[in-house]
């Protein structure tokens, strides 16, 4: 029997959630609050030019209150964006992730972003792949 394998495609997140370069980085905390998301894209105009994620706003507030209540998302956020194409395998997904130590990945084909694929899609899938496993056996 041939193992079908997983693709990004298959447990990436679709719907991606875009901030103006010159958003708050209070406003970004309060939007991925209220959207219950870890991260957002950053946009200058139509362009995604880099990612936000609550480590940076974390990181950004541990500065000084009053410094980080004056910053934007474009002075915390991730540039490049580390990105994988939707066809690729779960697996090479993790060594991405292991490789470059980003726990975001914007899955991207040609100039189109698709999606995200976070660690913690990741580990639902593989959670869900051992319990699938797991009462295989019983």
């Amino acid at each position: 029997m041939e193992r079908r394998h997983l693709l990004v495609k298959d447990f990436m997140t679709r719907e991606i959630i875009t901030v103006d370069e010159t958003t708050s980085v209070v406003d970004a905390a309060k939007l991925m609050a209220a959207e219950d998301i870890g991260s957002l894209f950053i946009t200058r105009g139509d362009a995604i030019i880099g990612i936000v994620t609550q480590r940076d706003v974390i990181s950004a507030h541990l500065l000084s209150d009053s410094l980080y209540h004056s910053l934007t998302v474009s002075d915390v956020m991730s540039t490049p964006i580390v990105s994988i194409g939707p066809d690729v395998d779960i697996w090479d997904a993790i060594c991405l992730m292991n490789q470059t130590g980003k726990r975001h990945i914007a899955v991207v084909d040609g100039d189109m972003t698709l999606g995200i694929v976070t660690a913690t899609d990741v580990i639902r899938v593989l959670a869900t792949m051992r319990l699938i496993a797991e009462g295989a056996k019983d």
